[in-house]
């Protein structure tokens, strides 16, 4: 038994952010049928590629943020594609969709709408909300984090400001969405309430991890305004360094810190001279560090180094690799990876759960659907023959 079973979404979304969301829900048992536009989702187009062969069904992004889909291809701007929507709707439980507020409108996907074909929860993706003079504004992951979040205080303050790399917002946002359509399904069994649920991108990028809440909170009660680090490491020792196969990230700064790096890394770092404030304090008392940092992590490869900074308790952290995190046992025991077997691609290996529910686990029932792979079969759930079908699919409607 999965945790969602029995619930079935229709999710509009495309890219990353409501695919992610309706991904959390599908691989916790709900049947997600994904409505995709003619040509497809555009993550379709989006590395990496499966042996770096492009082609419409290798995305590797595509892949795992549609695990256990159905796809069904429908023209939303044809007659016989808003009948077939019309014909969905009021067999569903909850509808996604993440149109710009305009275009939702023009394909009557908005709450309003939707409420006069099927009395059901509508959760939509919005950039920036759907009121307001910044309603129709269009959000890239770079814009959303330099907007929404702390970007300004990220990096050194002698550069320019850093984002996160690859497009971590978007993902929050899509988990922070699936949190909203599951209270709005829930609010729906319980009390019967059918409701819109609007996720804005930007808004839930400020009420998000990495110090974006607690710094607007500090400017609102104290007036400060978080700055950029002076440097890219604090302490006598600290940032990234190299090791023999790698790098490790060390902070190594005053105190108990220092301490247990200290002791991790011996020799000439145990003289009484490091632990005096005048001395670590001048310029030249990080470069005599380095001098000797440096050669002992070279000597390492970065897991003996971790192993090393774990007896001592330093603050010491491996960076992995995709290499080292597929061939680490632990995470492997853990369940990081599963593998699918795809009707094209074959088998290849997949980001497994993310969590463990012991009663109703999480669980991969099948990979990312092809380009409307379910369009013959939920149409004929609809009572749609092979003639009206075919019909359908000469004018474009469906693929």
């Amino acid at each position: 038994m999965d945790a969602l079973e029995g619930l079935t979404v229709l999710d509009f979304t495309s890219h990353i952010a409501g695919p992610y969301a309706t991904k959390l829900m599908a691989d916790l048992g709900a049947r997600v049928i994904k409505v995709e536009r003619p040509g497809g989702d555009c993550a379709r187009s989006l590395g990496p590629w499966l042996n770096d062969e492009p082609g419409v069904e290798r995305s590797g992004t595509y892949q795992f943020l549609n695990t256990n889909k159905e796809s069904i291809v429908v023209d939303l701007k044809s007659e016989g594609g808003r009948a077939v929507i019309d014909g969905l709707l009021p067999t569903v439980d909850l509808v996604v969709e993440a149109f710009p507020p305009a275009v939702s409108e023009r394909l009557g996907l908005t709450y309003d709408q939707v409420i006069e074909k099927a009395h059901v929860p509508v959760l939509s993706l919005t950039d920036f909300g759907r009121t307001g003079p910044y309603r129709d504004y269009q959000l890239s992951d770079l814009v959303l984090y330099a907007m929404g979040a702390e970007m300004f205080s990220h990096g050194i303050a002698s550069r320019e400001p850093l984002k996160l790399g690859g497009t971590a917002a978007l993902l929050q946002c899509g988990a922070m969405a699936a949190v909203a359509g599951m209270g709005a399904v829930l609010a729906k069994e319980e009390y019967d309430l059918g409701q819109h649920v609007e996720v804005s991108l930007f808004e839930t990028q400020i009420h998000g991890v990495d110090r974006r809440s607690s710094a607007i909170l500090a400017y609102r009660w104290s007036g400060r305004i978080n700055q950029r680090a002076a440097g890219a490491h604090a302490g006598i020792a600290g940032g990234v360094y190299p090791t023999a196969d790698g790098f490790v990230e060390v902070t190594a700064s005053a105190g108990n810190y220092w301490d247990r790096f200290s002791a991790m890394v011996g020799g000439e770092l145990l003289e009484p001279k490091w632990t005096n404030p005048a001395f670590v304090m001048q310029p030249a008392a990080k470069e005599e560090a380095d001098g000797i940092v440096y050669p002992w992590l070279l000597t390492h490869t970065k897991l003996e180094a971790w192993a090393a900074a774990r007896e001592q308790h330093a603050l010491v952290s491996p960076l992995f690799t995709g290499v080292d995190l597929f061939n680490d046992p632990v995470f492997r025991e853990r369940g990081l990876w599963t593998e699918v077997e795809h009707e094209v691609l074959g088998p290849f290996p997949m980001l497994g759960r993310p969590y463990r529910l012991e009663k109703t686990p999480w669980r991969l029932r099948q990979p990312a659907p092809m380009l409307g792979q379910h369009t013959d079969a939920i149409l004929g759930e609809l009572g749609f023959d092979s003639s009206r079908i075919s019909e359908l699919r000469e004018k474009g409607a469906v693929a």
